[in-house]
Protein backbone atom coordinates (compact mmCIF):
# COMPACT_ATOMS: atom_id res chain seq x y z
CA UNK A 1 0.00 0.00 0.00
CA UNK A 2 1.58 3.29 -1.07
CA UNK A 3 1.42 6.54 0.91
CA UNK A 4 -1.35 8.08 -1.24
CA UNK A 5 -3.65 5.09 -0.91
CA UNK A 6 -2.92 4.89 2.79
CA UNK A 7 -4.07 8.48 3.34
CA UNK A 8 -7.27 7.88 1.34
CA UNK A 9 -8.26 4.69 3.17
CA UNK A 10 -10.81 4.72 5.98
CA UNK A 11 -9.17 3.86 9.30
CA UNK A 12 -11.72 1.09 9.83
CA UNK A 13 -10.71 -0.57 6.54
CA UNK A 14 -7.09 -0.70 7.64
CA UNK A 15 -7.80 -2.61 10.86
CA UNK A 16 -7.04 -6.33 10.85
CA UNK A 17 -7.39 -9.06 13.47
CA UNK A 18 -4.02 -8.33 15.15
CA UNK A 19 -5.10 -4.69 15.47
CA UNK A 20 -8.31 -5.74 17.22
CA UNK A 21 -6.24 -7.72 19.68
CA UNK A 22 -4.13 -4.62 20.33
CA UNK A 23 -7.33 -2.68 21.04
CA UNK A 24 -8.45 -5.38 23.49
CA UNK A 25 -5.01 -5.23 25.10
CA UNK A 26 -5.41 -1.46 25.60
CA UNK A 27 -8.94 -1.83 26.96
CA UNK A 28 -7.71 -4.34 29.55
CA UNK A 29 -5.05 -1.89 30.68
CA UNK A 30 -7.53 0.99 30.80
CA UNK A 31 -10.02 -1.07 32.80
CA UNK A 32 -7.26 -2.09 35.23
CA UNK A 33 -6.67 1.59 35.96
CA UNK A 34 -10.39 2.21 36.48
CA UNK A 35 -10.60 -0.64 39.00
CA UNK A 36 -8.06 0.92 41.37
CA UNK A 37 -9.36 4.47 40.90
CA UNK A 38 -12.94 3.50 41.71
CA UNK A 39 -12.39 1.70 45.01
CA UNK A 40 -9.22 0.62 46.80
CA UNK A 41 -9.46 -2.83 48.37
CA UNK A 42 -7.92 -6.24 47.85
CA UNK A 43 -10.57 -7.33 45.34
CA UNK A 44 -10.19 -4.21 43.17
CA UNK A 45 -6.40 -4.52 43.11
CA UNK A 46 -6.60 -8.23 42.30
CA UNK A 47 -9.01 -7.51 39.43
CA UNK A 48 -6.65 -4.86 38.08
CA UNK A 49 -3.63 -7.18 38.27
CA UNK A 50 -5.51 -10.04 36.59
CA UNK A 51 -6.44 -7.67 33.75
CA UNK A 52 -2.79 -6.67 33.30
CA UNK A 53 -1.84 -10.35 33.05
CA UNK A 54 -4.75 -10.95 30.64
CA UNK A 55 -3.46 -8.06 28.52
CA UNK A 56 -0.07 -9.81 28.41
CA UNK A 57 -1.72 -12.97 27.07
CA UNK A 58 -3.60 -10.96 24.42
CA UNK A 59 -0.35 -9.21 23.50
CA UNK A 60 1.28 -12.61 22.94
CA UNK A 61 -1.66 -13.74 20.77
CA UNK A 62 -1.41 -10.48 18.84
CA UNK A 63 2.16 -11.30 17.86
CA UNK A 64 1.31 -14.87 16.86
CA UNK A 65 -1.64 -13.77 14.70
CA UNK A 66 0.36 -10.98 13.07
CA UNK A 67 3.19 -13.34 12.12
CA UNK A 68 0.78 -15.87 10.61
CA UNK A 69 -1.84 -13.61 9.00
CA UNK A 70 0.13 -10.44 8.37
CA UNK A 71 -0.42 -7.04 9.88
CA UNK A 72 -1.71 -3.66 8.77
CA UNK A 73 0.25 -0.42 8.17
CA UNK A 74 -0.89 0.85 11.59
CA UNK A 75 -0.37 -2.43 13.45
CA UNK A 76 3.10 -1.65 14.84
CA UNK A 77 1.95 1.67 16.23
CA UNK A 78 -1.25 0.29 17.75
CA UNK A 79 0.72 -2.47 19.41
CA UNK A 80 3.19 -0.04 20.99
CA UNK A 81 0.46 2.32 22.18
CA UNK A 82 -1.46 -0.58 23.73
CA UNK A 83 1.70 -1.89 25.40
CA UNK A 84 2.46 1.56 26.81
CA UNK A 85 -0.99 1.74 28.39
CA UNK A 86 -1.29 -1.85 29.66
CA UNK A 87 2.33 -2.54 30.65
CA UNK A 88 3.63 0.96 31.34
CA UNK A 89 0.93 3.25 32.73
CA UNK A 90 -1.41 0.65 34.27
CA UNK A 91 1.23 -1.21 36.36
CA UNK A 92 2.68 2.11 37.58
CA UNK A 93 -0.73 3.39 38.75
CA UNK A 94 -1.72 0.06 40.32
CA UNK A 95 1.62 -0.17 42.14
CA UNK A 96 1.30 3.38 43.44
CA UNK A 97 -2.25 2.77 44.69
CA UNK A 98 -1.24 -0.59 46.16
CA UNK A 99 1.61 0.89 48.20
CA UNK A 100 0.05 4.18 49.24
CA UNK A 101 -3.71 3.62 49.45
CA UNK A 102 -3.87 -0.10 50.23
CA UNK A 103 -0.77 -0.73 52.36
CA UNK A 104 -0.49 2.89 53.58
CA UNK A 105 3.29 2.90 53.22
CA UNK A 106 3.47 6.66 53.56
CA UNK A 107 7.13 6.69 54.62
CA UNK A 108 8.10 5.75 51.07
CA UNK A 109 5.48 7.91 49.31
CA UNK A 110 7.97 10.14 47.47
CA UNK A 111 10.18 7.19 46.53
CA UNK A 112 7.15 5.31 45.24
CA UNK A 113 5.98 8.30 43.21
CA UNK A 114 9.44 8.81 41.72
CA UNK A 115 9.85 5.13 40.84
CA UNK A 116 6.40 4.87 39.28
CA UNK A 117 7.20 7.89 37.13
CA UNK A 118 10.59 6.40 36.25
CA UNK A 119 8.88 3.12 35.33
CA UNK A 120 6.55 4.88 32.87
CA UNK A 121 9.47 6.78 31.31
CA UNK A 122 11.66 3.66 31.12
CA UNK A 123 8.88 1.70 29.44
CA UNK A 124 8.30 4.52 26.97
CA UNK A 125 12.00 4.67 26.12
CA UNK A 126 12.18 0.88 25.78
CA UNK A 127 9.28 0.82 23.30
CA UNK A 128 10.58 3.85 21.37
CA UNK A 129 14.03 2.30 20.98
CA UNK A 130 12.53 -0.94 19.72
CA UNK A 131 10.22 0.79 17.21
CA UNK A 132 12.88 3.23 15.98
CA UNK A 133 15.29 0.47 15.01
CA UNK A 134 14.86 -0.63 11.35
CA UNK A 135 13.60 -4.17 10.83
CA UNK A 136 16.84 -5.34 9.21
CA UNK A 137 18.78 -4.32 12.34
CA UNK A 138 16.50 -6.12 14.78
CA UNK A 139 17.83 -9.33 16.27
CA UNK A 140 15.24 -12.11 15.99
CA UNK A 141 16.89 -14.12 18.76
CA UNK A 142 17.44 -11.43 21.40
CA UNK A 143 15.72 -8.30 22.69
CA UNK A 144 17.83 -5.32 23.69
CA UNK A 145 16.72 -4.41 27.20
CA UNK A 146 14.13 -6.12 29.40
CA UNK A 147 10.76 -6.29 27.54
CA UNK A 148 8.10 -4.03 29.05
CA UNK A 149 5.52 -6.84 28.91
CA UNK A 150 7.67 -9.04 31.15
CA UNK A 151 8.30 -6.12 33.49
CA UNK A 152 4.55 -5.70 33.94
CA UNK A 153 4.08 -9.45 34.42
CA UNK A 154 6.73 -9.51 37.14
CA UNK A 155 5.12 -6.64 39.05
CA UNK A 156 1.57 -7.96 38.67
CA UNK A 157 2.40 -11.55 39.69
CA UNK A 158 4.49 -10.32 42.65
CA UNK A 159 1.60 -8.23 44.00
CA UNK A 160 -0.89 -11.06 43.46
CA UNK A 161 1.26 -13.48 45.43
CA UNK A 162 1.74 -11.24 48.40
CA UNK A 163 -1.85 -10.02 48.56
CA UNK A 164 -2.91 -13.64 48.98
CA UNK A 165 0.07 -14.89 50.96
CA UNK A 166 2.08 -12.14 52.70
CA UNK A 167 4.84 -14.42 53.94
CA UNK A 168 7.50 -11.71 54.21
CA UNK A 169 6.37 -8.59 56.03
CA UNK A 170 8.66 -6.11 54.20
CA UNK A 171 7.37 -7.27 50.82
CA UNK A 172 6.40 -3.68 50.02
CA UNK A 173 10.11 -2.85 50.08
CA UNK A 174 10.84 -5.78 47.74
CA UNK A 175 8.18 -4.43 45.37
CA UNK A 176 9.90 -1.03 45.34
CA UNK A 177 13.22 -2.73 44.60
CA UNK A 178 11.63 -4.83 41.84
CA UNK A 179 10.23 -1.72 40.17
CA UNK A 180 13.62 0.00 40.37
CA UNK A 181 15.37 -3.02 38.87
CA UNK A 182 12.78 -3.15 36.07
CA UNK A 183 13.46 0.50 35.23
CA UNK A 184 17.18 -0.11 34.96
CA UNK A 185 16.85 -3.29 32.90
CA UNK A 186 14.33 -1.87 30.42
CA UNK A 187 16.69 0.97 29.49
CA UNK A 188 19.80 -1.19 29.56
CA UNK A 189 21.51 -2.82 26.58
CA UNK A 190 21.43 -6.25 28.17
CA UNK A 191 20.11 -8.81 25.71
CA UNK A 192 17.16 -11.02 26.63
CA UNK A 193 16.30 -14.07 24.60
CA UNK A 194 13.11 -13.87 22.57
CA UNK A 195 10.64 -16.31 24.14
CA UNK A 196 8.75 -17.36 20.98
CA UNK A 197 9.73 -21.00 21.18
CA UNK A 198 6.57 -23.15 21.40
CA UNK A 199 8.28 -25.36 23.97
CA UNK A 200 8.37 -22.32 26.26
CA UNK A 201 5.26 -20.40 25.16
CA UNK A 202 2.80 -23.29 25.51
CA UNK A 203 3.64 -24.21 29.15
CA UNK A 204 3.61 -20.53 30.13
CA UNK A 205 0.22 -20.11 28.45
CA UNK A 206 -1.16 -23.08 30.37
CA UNK A 207 0.02 -21.56 33.66
CA UNK A 208 -1.61 -18.23 32.81
CA UNK A 209 -4.93 -19.84 31.93
CA UNK A 210 -4.77 -21.92 35.11
CA UNK A 211 -4.42 -18.69 37.06
CA UNK A 212 -7.41 -17.14 35.28
CA UNK A 213 -9.49 -20.29 35.82
CA UNK A 214 -8.70 -20.41 39.54
CA UNK A 215 -9.45 -16.72 39.93
CA UNK A 216 -12.75 -16.92 38.01
CA UNK A 217 -14.00 -19.72 40.25
CA UNK A 218 -12.66 -18.24 43.52
CA UNK A 219 -10.08 -20.99 43.95
CA UNK A 220 -6.68 -20.41 45.61
CA UNK A 221 -4.72 -18.80 42.78
CA UNK A 222 -1.62 -17.94 44.79
CA UNK A 223 0.28 -20.98 43.47
CA UNK A 224 -0.06 -20.30 39.72
CA UNK A 225 0.71 -16.62 40.46
CA UNK A 226 3.83 -17.68 42.35
CA UNK A 227 4.91 -19.90 39.44
CA UNK A 228 4.49 -16.97 37.04
CA UNK A 229 6.59 -14.76 39.27
CA UNK A 230 9.32 -17.39 39.58
CA UNK A 231 9.39 -17.69 35.77
CA UNK A 232 9.69 -13.93 35.35
CA UNK A 233 12.39 -13.76 38.04
CA UNK A 234 14.37 -16.46 36.23
CA UNK A 235 13.94 -14.52 32.98
CA UNK A 236 15.20 -11.33 34.66
CA UNK A 237 18.34 -13.17 35.80
CA UNK A 238 18.85 -15.24 32.63
CA UNK A 239 21.27 -12.88 30.81
CA UNK A 240 23.65 -12.84 33.75
CA UNK A 241 24.34 -16.51 33.17
CA UNK A 242 25.31 -15.89 29.53
CA UNK A 243 28.35 -13.73 28.86
CA UNK A 244 27.29 -12.88 25.29
CA UNK A 245 24.03 -11.35 26.50
CA UNK A 246 25.89 -8.77 28.57
CA UNK A 247 27.78 -7.51 25.53
CA UNK A 248 26.30 -4.88 23.15
CA UNK A 249 24.56 -6.33 20.08
CA UNK A 250 26.68 -6.73 16.98
CA UNK A 251 26.88 -3.56 14.92
CA UNK A 252 26.11 -1.20 17.81
CA UNK A 253 28.36 1.16 19.70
Amino acid sequence: MNETNFSDESILKLIKLPDLLSVINALFGFTAILFVLRKVNASAIENALILILAAAVVDGLDGVVARNMGGSPIGKYLDSLADMLSFGVAPAIVTYVFLNDYLHVYAYAYITLALCGAYVISGMLRLARFDAKPSFQKDKVYFEGFPITWAAISLASFMLVFIEFPLFYPYFFLLIVLMGVSCGLMTSRIRYRNRRDKRIAIPIGIIFFTLFFFYAFSLPFVYPAAIIFVLTASYILSPFFRYDSLSPPVGTV
